[in-house]
């Protein structure tokens, strides 16, 4: 069924104006052509055909007279006034309306703007519809072209690189959860745990490869930073309860932490209300050497991570482009494919609105 006389006339110069778009040339944009009518013509809005000796029973007709509408324009005027399909017009303002011919000439014959009456005939049951007819030549879109674009395909896909962090203290490899992944694991937020250390703090408790941390210490998590801010509260170590999500279930896990070193924690001042010039110089100098043994630790690892992300982008871009070289034909051939189709449409859909009264 037609909607609307405007998308289908949109539609039906879609059709002959789509190409195949190269993937390296900008969108392209095609602006339908417009089908327009002569002025003073009456438009019913709808498609019909003879009823004939085999639709006599079917539409529990009397006797082999009338049209059935095949088809209703709903912002038409027939849509408007409820015209259904195999509805069953039987006069025309008072007029028996013996055939297909007969009532587009009746309709040629009426001014656009008056008001008829239609018998008609509705699963057997007659009932009157009144219809003020509409002038064709209006039919035209609103001024200004619609424009529809064909997405240009990528050159080669764009890759976010996650980066993942360890915790010395539950033993864990984390990362911060996408917008994807968040909707895959069913939360709104928290921390992916990507691995467990064999007989670490997290291991010995349970919590596994691929389970979601949302809470720490009864606190919501948001990323790995908030993680940390709660593990820096457990330095002596003790006990702490994670909040995780496994298999969209959510449950608690209560994992005792040891007690962390000196070379995996940050400097604590002393009991003193505060210290005198010695002490904080002597505090300061021990910062500074814990910061510089962290940094020089550190540093290996980092310089290790930037070459492995490297390369491992590098290869991924790669392939990705090799493979869009191989689809590259499939995709010219389906998109020549559905220009073909589209003209089909287009043929189809100008027949059948040529038709329509």
């Amino acid at each position: 069924m037609i909607h609307t006389v405007k998308t289908v006339l949109l539609l039906v110069g879609l059709g002959a104006s789509c190409a195949a778009v190269p993937a390296s040339q900008p969108e392209a944009q095609v602006t339908p052509a417009p089908l327009v009518y002569s002025n003073g013509r009456s438009y019913l809005g709808v498609d019909i055909r003879d009823v004939t000796a085999e639709r006599v029973g079917p539409l529990k007709l009397k006797e082999e007279r009338g049209v059935e509408v095949t088809m209703v324009d709903q912002d038409a005027p027939a849509g408007k006034a409820g015209l259904k399909e195999h509805d069953v017009i039987l006069d025309f303002n008072g007029t028996a309306v013996e055939g297909e011919e007969q009532l587009r000439r009746l309709l040629r014959e009426t001014p656009p703007g008056r008001t008829v009456t239609l018998g008609i005939s509705r699963d057997g049951s007659p009932t009157k519809v009144s219809v003020q007819l509409a002038d064709r030549g209006k039919l035209a879109p609103e001024p200004g072209p619609k424009v529809f674009s064909i997405p240009r395909m990528p050159e080669t896909p764009s890759y976010a690189v996650q980066i993942q962090q360890y915790s010395p203290s539950l033993g864990i490899q984390t990362e911060n959860l996408t917008q994807q992944l968040a909707e895959f694991f069913g939360v709104k937020g928290g921390v992916l745990v990507r691995s467990v250390e064999r007989g670490s703090a997290a291991g010995k408790a349970g919590v596994k490869a691929g389970d979601v941390i949302v809470r720490a210490d009864n606190e919501t998590l948001s990323d790995r930073a908030d993680l940390s801010h709660i593990l820096r509260n457990h330095r002596e170590g003790g006990k702490v309860s994670l909040g995780i999500v496994r298999d969209k279930r959510e449950q608690t896990i209560v994992v005792d932490l040891p007690r962390r070193g000196p070379n995996d924690s940050w400097f604590v001042w002393p009991d003193s209300d505060w210290p005198n010039s010695e002490q904080f110089k002597h505090n300061i100098d021990e910062w500074q050497k814990e910061f510089r043994e962290l940094i020089d630790e550190v540093k290996p690892e980092t310089q290790h991570l930037r070459e492995t992300t490297a390369v491992n982008a590098r290869l991924a871009l790669e392939q990705a482009r090799r493979q869009m070289k191989e689809v590259r034909p499939q995709l010219d051939q389906t998109l020549r494919r559905t220009q073909k189709l589209l003209e089909h449409q287009q043929r189809e859909l100008r027949r059948r609105v040529d038709t329509m009264i």
